[in-house]
């Protein structure tokens, strides 16, 4: 009898090129775009609002899409640690660089506040909810998630 070759339910993602995005990955590549934003904004059309809003951008697109990767990952302790620590490194560089071009800070800005606020709660309660999922419907037997 020839091998079956159906797929179980999640199986199509395990090898997916999604599971090559690893937190280090995801990092480098926002940091690179926001890096272009932060290049345009200031040197070619001279606007705050834009620098403000490359670093935004930066901080929100790691934080958006991080969680939800987790679920390709094996090593689940590694992914979660390397991700907070890059979040961290990630948000000190947005704004960091936000303060530098503009001089706005979470002291003095009420954006800074309100993001960084709410994507560290959003991150926090995605992880808890990736996690709830994975253990839920892990299939420990060839495939799915």
């Amino acid at each position: 009898m020839p091998d079956d070759n159906t797929r179980k339910p999640g199986e199509m993602f395990t090898a997916s090129a999604l599971k090559k995005a690893t937190p280090i990955r995801q990092f480098i590549f926002v940091n690179i775009v926001s890096l272009i934003c932060f290049l345009l904004a200031d040197l070619v059309w001279h606007s705050k609002d834009l620098i403000m809003y490359s670093g935004c951008f930066g901080v929100v697109f790691y934080v958006m899409f991080n969680p939800w990767l987790c679920l390709l990952t094996d090593n689940n302790k590694k992914y979660i640690i390397t991700s907070f620590i890059l979040f961290v490194i990630n948000t000190i560089i947005m704004y960091g660089v936000v303060y530098l071009l503009t001089g706005k800070h979470a002291g003095n800005s009420w954006e800074i506040r309100i993001i960084f606020i709410t994507i560290s709660f959003y991150m926090v309660v995605a992880y808890g909810m990736m996690m709830g999922l994975k253990l839920l419907f892990l299939d420990l037997s060839d495939g799915g998630l």
